[in-house]
């Protein structure tokens, strides 16, 4: 962590040895906002959790939910202690906790997402006893479950504000999935057609990949061939972004332009994508997950945080960004950073661009007489810049100074307690040739920071 007096002192530097500092810097090393490019109203598209929320209601106060953004939430009762599932005997512990969540989901205007393979059973810990549908093409117990699971929806109010996720990450074979792809892809057409001729108009969503989408990757190759050729192709694309930190398939910038074309070679529309798991846990921090949600807000794409906890702690704590005392909750630094993106982040979005080492982000906005930028690097450190261009478009001249705040986002681990971001103060920096630059001085690899200046 940057001490205060010395960040500004860093931040405080001549004009002239900033010059200085991008002079000898490459575009690896700088992320840029273009003030000119007005991309419409924030919506906070990263504020999605996996899981994470008690199926008591009310037990996590609503200023929780509603000062992180939560939008988008998905659950299926895993690893609930109320009941195994549909293949053990039964899964009315389960709904009722899906119920639960669904309410609360919609109680903050949320979107549902319900992954249907833990109602049935598959959530990581069915071990060797797990069945999987279509055995020998056999559907029937499959049948019995999708029939009971449409009437629960329907006697439920559960048909809007939802969307039916048939199975997760089946390519982590013998984890959620104990069947050859080809008995997985049999499953989905059958799911696919019982779901829309008796659930009409709710959409599906998949084949929710552990693996981001490749060429080369042939589950989905065979996935995107397959619902093509039987018109079974989903209604929202979802995959997962879990992997290394340094896997370049593993970001947004490589999966979305490569989902778009494989959309493309197989003739099947390019609709909405959806992440339903982003970031592992050495991720879940501030300055990683500004740098995850400066990539959804560029690609127009929503996101779920992963979920890294387990047992009765999968259901609490919003996916890891609270912890409490005794029964009393309290936001830690990582959700200090979503609480500013999502309430304090108003006005209209602009332009922006990471650094062409995929280490270092921003996501921008304008709003009423104030500019505010949100930077995260990728469990990275180092000296970076970041680029404010074209501020004759906010009616500021070419050449000037500007006055800049800067807060500070600090971190003490998932259970440690953080209060608002710290005020650095106001430091004066001069600009010309319309651009203004500075550095971003990353110490650690998570702490991180938001820049404000007003116009």
């Amino acid at each position: 962590m940057i001490a205060p007096l010395r960040i500004l002192a860093l931040a405080g530097i001549a004009a002239a040895a900033v010059v200085d500092l991008e002079s000898r810097q490459s575009a690896s090393q700088i992320t840029t906002v273009d003030l000119s490019v007005n991309l419409g109203t924030p919506v906070h598209r990263a504020s999605g959790v996996l899981y994470g929320v008690p199926n008591t209601k009310n037990q996590i106060p609503s200023t929780f939910y509603t000062g992180m953004g939560f939008n988008y939430l998905s659950a299926g009762g895993a690893q609930f202690t109320g009941s195994t599932g549909w293949i053990f005997g039964g899964y009315t512990g389960r709904f009722q906790d899906v119920l639960s969540n669904f309410q609360t989901a919609r109680q903050f205007g949320a979107q549902f997402i319900l992954k249907m393979s833990d109602l049935w059973g598959t959530d990581g810990t069915q071990g060797s006893n797990g069945v999987y549908p279509g055995v020998n093409t056999d559907f029937t117990e499959f049948d019995a479950y999708l029939t009971q699971l449409v009437s629960d929806l329907k006697a439920n109010g559960m048909t809007t504000n939802i969307k039916l996720l048939i199975w997760n990450e089946p390519d982590l074979v013998n984890v959620f999935w104990g069947g050859s792809m080809a008995q997985y892809l049999a499953m989905w057409s059958h799911a696919v057609t019982f779901l829309r001729t008796n659930l009409a108009g709710v959409p599906i969503a998949g084949p929710a990949f552990a693996g981001a989408p490749t060429s080369s990757n042939t589950w989905w190759t065979s996935f995107l061939s397959h619902v093509k050729a039987d018109g079974t192709a989903p209604d929202v694309y979802t995959w997962h972004h879990e992997g290394s930190s340094t896997d370049a398939t593993n970001d947004l910038q490589n999966s979305q332009p490569a989902m778009v074309s494989l959309l493309n070679q197989f003739g099947l529309v390019i609709g909405e994508f959806i992440i339903d798991e982003y970031a592992n846990v050495g991720e879940q921090n501030p300055s990683s997950a500004a740098w995850w949600i400066s990539r959804f807000e560029r690609f127009n794409m929503s996101g779920l945080r992963g979920n890294w906890l387990s047992g009765a702690n999968l259901q609490d704590f919003l996916s890891g960004l609270l912890w409490k005392s005794g029964s009393t909750y309290f936001g830690n630094g990582e959700w200090q950073m979503y609480n500013y993106y999502a309430t304090s982040m108003t006005g209209h979005r602009v332009a922006t661009t990471g650094s062409t080492d995929r280490l270092m982000d921003n996501y921008a906005v304008v709003d009423t007489n104030i500019v505010r930028i949100l930077v995260g690097g990728r469990l990275v450190t180092g000296t970076y810049s970041l680029q404010i261009k074209n501020l004759s478009a906010l009616g500021l001249a070419t050449a000037g100074t500007i006055s800049v705040l800067t807060r500070q986002f600090s971190f003490a681990g998932t259970e440690g307690q953080e209060g608002a971001p710290t005020d650095l103060g106001l430091v004066a920096h001069t600009y010309t040739g319309n651009v203004l630059s500075f550095p971003i001085f990353q110490t650690d690899t998570v702490t991180t920071w938001a820049f404000e200046f007003s116009f």
